[in-house]
């Protein structure tokens, strides 16, 4: 037999403002789609939740999807566990009216040092209230609690360039997490950080968008279901690692997956029987930007990656 390859591709079906006429062509996706399986569970609108099915997990739909422990896994391979942890992801909130419009992406981001010296600013505040705040990249932050809040949220997906009411989260604890939301705003409005971006013309980062919470679940009992994943999606990478899944960047065409060696066990054969994920994330982007010239060529990449032009 030889080796079974899921390829997982978030945003493959938009929404993106992309006429007909500008799908590029794909012969061979839609071979590949041709002959695909539905896997049952998986939900196109939610990458997260369909990565956690794959992987052997049932996060209860009435609850966060626990993604922000397994994304600092992957972001902090060395990090000392943590009880509780939230995505904390520094936005730009905007006036329009009468209510707030949240920003993020690549032209929000901050830099090494902006993160740095906001996540201090936070944490000398947070401190006191048993909390937490960590950036082991600049444009992912954590949020670290021993006390496991009753809250439910959105991603952050679900709220870009849209007005926060509505989105906020939800729960019992809500009023009191909804008090260190406001705190912290204020903090982060009067940082100079956000005082120098302000004179630059860059956006300023005037909030924290808090989703994803949860603890590490139990690594279920069968066998793990990949021997290999491939891709730079921190989600993917950190469910990999908890269940000791070996992981690697995408090589630079379908043939490179094929050739690349079994970490664990280098003498086997990279045919042999078995299944390996890869995870395409350049779609989802473009989806997340609303970037129909982005996506389309996203697209374009994939068809060359799987043809064995791409790199």
């Amino acid at each position: 037999m030889s080796r079974r390859l899921d390829l997982l591709v978030p945003g493959l079906f938009g929404p993106v403002p992309v006429p007909p006429a500008g799908v590029p062509p794909t012969p061979v996706l839609s071979r590949l789609m041709g002959r695909a399986d539905r896997v049952p569970g998986a939900d196109a609108t939610d990458p997260g939740r369909t990565l956690f099915h794959l992987f052997g997990y049932a996060p209860a739909p009435e609850r966060d999807c626990p993604s922000a422990p397994y994304c600092r896994l992957a972001d902090d391979p060395n990090a000392a566990p943590a009880a509780y942890v939230l995505h904390a992801d520094p936005v730009h909130l905007r006036p329009a009216r009468d209510r707030l419009v949240l920003f993020a992406g690549p032209d929000f981001a901050p830099d090494r040092a902006e993160a740095d010296a906001l996540v201090a600013l936070c944490n000398q505040h947070l401190g006191t209230e048993g909390l937490r705040l960590e950036a082991p990249t600049p444009t992912r932050w954590y949020l670290l609690t021993d006390r496991p809040p009753d809250l439910v949220t959105q991603p952050l997906a679900d709220v870009l360039g849209r007005p926060i009411a509505g989105h906020l989260p939800q729960g019992p604890a809500a009023r009191q997490w909804a008090r260190y939301l406001n705190e912290i705003q204020m903090l982060l409005h009067q940082s100079p950080v956000n005082q120098r971006r302000e004179a630059a013309g860059i956006p300023t980062l005037n909030g924290l968008w808090l989703w994803g919470g949860g603890e590490r679940l139990p690594v279920p009992a069968a066998p793990a279901p990949y021997a290999r994943v491939f891709g730079a999606d921190p989600l993917a990478r950190g469910l990999a690692q908890a269940q000791g899944i070996p992981t690697a960047p995408l090589p630079g065409n379908l043939g490179g997956v094929l050739a690349t060696p079994d970490a664990v066990n280098p003498t086997r054969d990279p045919l042999a029987t078995g299944a390996d994920l890869i995870h395409w994330s350049g779609l989802w982007e473009a989806v997340l930007a609303a970037d129909g010239t982005a996506w389309a060529a996203s697209l374009s990449a994939l068809e060359e990656w799987l043809t064995g032009r791409g790199g």
